[in-house]
């Protein structure tokens, strides 16, 4: 069994949370701490949830720190990260990986038939790989498609982080 045999649709969070294009900056803020997560899926809609970009913790930094307080009134859609990358729920664990190592990311959007499907996290993947040690052993194989330096040092960062904040 390797990376490439087990689907995406294993591992994401489909109760993904989301916010209307027109919210803005507050409202993304208090969806992120209300639901203890670091990202949120912006959809141009309530009603169709068709996914048009996604703010970050990072993003909301970045926003604050560059903003006056009258522009954080604005419409979340001017402030999104988009385009959005994504890939299909047919995916494997190893098309995420090398789409975020590719894309320098942490999260992708998972769609089928190009509606919000979930999302999965680096920490998602991360958590599959340290509940296997076959699935270990291929990813710190030398003919693994990502860089091992990559992989040890995205490891270290994961195994850190998870032991700093248990």
């Amino acid at each position: 069994m390797g990376l490439e045999s087990i689907s995406i649709s294993d591992v994401i969070t489909k109760d993904v949370k989301v916010i209307d294009q027109e919210q803005n900056i507050f409202d993304t803020s208090k969806v992120m701490v209300d639901n203890n997560i670091g990202s949120v899926v912006v959809i141009d809609n309530n009603d169709s949830k068709n996914p048009v970009g996604i703010v970050t913790e990072r993003d909301i930094v970045r926003i604050v720190s560059t903003f006056s307080l009258s522009d954080l009134q604005v419409p979340i859609r001017k402030l999104m990260s988009y385009p959005l990358i994504t890939l299909s729920k047919n995916a494997s664990v190893l098309d995420a990986m090398k789409l975020m190592h590719e894309r320098k990311i942490k999260r992708v959007i998972i769609l089928e038939d190009n509606k919000l499907a979930g999302i999965v996290s680096d920490h998602d993947i991360f958590n599959l790989l340290m509940n296997s040690k076959e699935l270990i052993t291929t990813v710190i194989a030398s003919d693994f498609p990502i860089p091992q330096k990559d992989v040890y040092e995205d490891f270290s960062r994961f195994w850190f982080s998870n032991s700093y904040y248990k």
